[in-house]
């Protein structure tokens, strides 16, 4: 009887080390792409964007958001987000004033909070294309 507890601690204790190993691969996976997307952000050209409301989102895996961008005179004045699924106190909510300072969506992340940094500036860079 004994015996038999220990195999199947033992199977549990395996198949846990295989699920745990499966999901660090995927969230490293995730990362990575997250990383190569913010890449090919770019330095919108406002110049060509008319006055008007943009909306855009981007999510994989456990974030995602969903936004409007407001473009007057050919700057960003306002950003608000939609929908937004992070973390709490993970919102990077002060990347919203970076890009709008810097009338960009590429930009600095929030320490602490790079993933949902990154989903704001990549669903801004989708709305403004």
């Amino acid at each position: 009887m004994i015996k038999k507890i220990g195999v199947v601690v033992g199977i549990i204790l395996i198949l846990a080390a295989i699920g745990f190993g499966v999901l660090m691969f995927r969230l490293a996976g995730m990362a990575n792409k997250i990383e190569g997307i913010q890449n090919k952000i770019t330095n919108v050209n406002l110049a060509k964007i008319p006055d008007g409301v943009y909306s855009g989102s981007y999510g994989d895996f456990v974030i995602f958001t969903s936004l409007e961008v407001t473009v007057k005179n050919h700057r960003i004045t306002k950003i608000t987000i939609k929908k937004q699924d992070c973390g709490k106190g993970y919102e990077a909510l002060a990347t919203i004033d970076r890009i709008i300072k810097a009338q960009s969506p590429k930009v600095d992340a929030v320490t602490g909070a790079s993933s949902s940094s990154r989903c704001i500036m990549i669903a801004v860079d989708r709305a403004l294309r």
